[in-house]
């Protein structure tokens, strides 16, 4: 009897985190993690934290601080690499960011093209002045291999912009 107890608590609180993601994250990491070579990741925000804090220690680096220093603000992250030669890439892509902006109060905050063909979008979903979910993209067509980055934060505008424009700034 108490292991029954045990288990249904434990279902009962591991339950609402089965769907953390929207419907439209979800599908999408779900469709693309298949295939050979395609890896989808969840890495909780707790081991994102102390991943930061063990980085920070050891680097010596400011723009490597930096990026520790980032990573530590990160919540629950879930992280996507597939082949671009399994799926229309590009209109996955444009489908995924539309349904987020439509449906899901996502705001594309950032469109860049590098001259090497590598193209990276930022949507972000705002919850007043705070970020609460970021996803970011990058789609490399010389390689066929695209990234795809969802992770739950607590930035304000302002901390994300300042920290984007130091990484950016190097």
């Amino acid at each position: 009897m108490k292991k029954l107890i045990l288990l249904l608590l434990l279902y009962g609180l591991a339950a609402p985190s089965l769907f953390a993601q929207n419907k439209a994250v979800r599908d999408f990491i779900h469709d693309h993690r298949r295939g050979e070579e395609n890896v989808a990741l969840t890495i909780p925000g707790f081991l994102i934290g102390l991943a930061g804090e063990i980085g920070m220690l050891a680097s010596e680096d400011e723009d490597e601080k930096l990026a520790f220093s980032f990573a530590q603000e990160l919540g629950t992250t879930r992280i996507l690499t597939f082949d671009g030669d399994d799926f229309n890439t590009s209109r996955d892509i444009r489908e995924l960011l539309a349904a987020l902006e439509s449906k899901h109060d996502y705001e594309r905050w950032a469109t860049v093209r590098a001259s090497s063909g590598e193209q990276i979008e930022l949507s972000v979903q705002m919850r007043g002045k705070t970020v609460r979910e970021l996803v970011a993209i990058v789609n490399d067509p010389s390689e066929n291999r695209a990234v795809f980055v969802h992770a739950k934060t607590d930035f304000t505008a302002a901390e994300l912009g300042d920290i984007l424009n130091k990484l950016m700034a190097d």
